[in-house]
């Protein structure tokens, strides 16, 4: 049985000069982020890895995420926006050792993806939330809904935890 936490990256600025994949965390996403991250960990969320899409605001709050867990963080072009669920058993599938893994990755695919692994309908991600998967075989359809945690159910785990 492999955990599989799907997770929003946290609020990011609305441009880069550089483009959409160098956008990076505002200074609240920042902190929302790493709050969101201490309460995955606070409310028992162990991941033993973190996959993240390798654009900027992804990348820097799955570096969140897995600080706070300590455990190791691995960038993926296929959890790029445009990913699929297919896309992301893939990349779980490369991962055999791992028992809980955290997927930092972007809208609409987030909510296409726990669709499609869960068959619960479609579930909006606020900035910087997460849901928790069962997953048993990794294929379409074969997933459990656990748990929809909002950013305020994160950051209220985290101040509680302190």
């Amino acid at each position: 049985m492999t955990t599989l936490v799907l997770m929003r990256h946290g609020v990011a600025e609305d441009d880069h000069p550089d483009g959409d994949a160098a956008r990076r965390l505002t200074p609240e996403g920042l902190e929302r982020a790493g709050l969101a991250a201490q309460g995955l960990v606070a409310l028992g969320v162990r991941p033993d890895l973190v996959l993240t899409s390798p654009l900027a605001r992804c990348h820097q709050t799955a570096e969140l995420v897995a600080g706070a867990a300590g455990c190791p963080m691995n960038d993926d072009l296929r959890l790029a926006p445009g990913m699929s669920a297919s896309d992301l058993i893939d990349v779980m599938l490369e991962h055999p050792d791992a028992t809980t893994i955290v997927a930092c990755t972007h809208q609409p695919g987030l909510t296409y993806a726990l669709s499609d692994l869960t068959g619960c309908g479609h579930v909006g991600f606020k900035r910087p939330g997460a849901a928790v998967i069962d997953i048993e075989v990794p294929r379409l359809g074969a997933g459990r809904l656990v748990a929809v945690l909002p950013p305020r159910i994160l950051r209220a785990a985290a101040t509680a935890r302190t």
